[in-house]
């Protein structure tokens, strides 16, 4: 049982290096990729949990067996057994948190990264919105708009939106929003 509960450390070692270079490219680089791999460790973790849980639970009732088929000079090796098995436990509840933790970190960096899009497009859809609204006000079809029979009526309108767009421009500036 010993040798047996021995083999479960390089695993959990191995489960430390990949959440320590899961930790770093979450940081670096979060993509789909990475959240794949949270969640496989994730899963491998929770099995790794119940085959552990169910092991100390077998070790926890020898020890507390008194039925004269263990004998008695072999209860410590069951307590040192049963001492792994808690200690592993603890191990891979750690690295389940920190899993966790990987998994918070990488969606609300997927989220600040949306965040910086939207604000993006917000910027500049409002930038654009003067333009918008001076050119289909002036598109339309009819005949008692100011400076419409002006000779340079196209220049005209094309300064008010360049203008009003400038404007915007130092406006939201202003305001820190750009």
């Amino acid at each position: 049982m010993d040798a047996l509960v021995d083999t479960y450390v390089p695993i959990i070692d191995h489960f430390s290096d990949l959440i320590d270079d899961l930790e770093d490219r979450v940081l670096d680089d979060p993509n789909p990729q990475v959240l794949q791999r949270i969640f496989f460790a994730k899963r491998n973790l929770i099995e790794m949990r119940r085959v552990l849980a169910n092991m100390r639970d077998v070790a926890g009732h020898l020890m507390h067996l008194h039925i004269g088929l263990i004998e008695q000079d072999m209860w410590p090796f069951l307590r040192d057994v049963y001492d792994h098995l808690a200690r592993n436990l603890d191990r891979v509840e750690v690295q389940r948190d920190l899993l966790s933790g990987s998994l918070d970190i990488y969606l609300s960096s997927v989220a600040n990264r949306t965040n910086q899009v939207m604000k993006v497009l917000t910027v500049l859809s409002t930038i654009a919105l003067p333009a918008i609204v001076i050119s289909s006000f002036y598109g339309m079809n009819t005949k008692d708009l100011p400076i419409i029979n002006e000779p340079h009526a196209t220049a005209i309108v094309t300064a008010m939106m360049l203008a009003a767009t400038v404007a915007l421009l130092a406006l939201l500036r202003w305001f820190r929003w750009l």
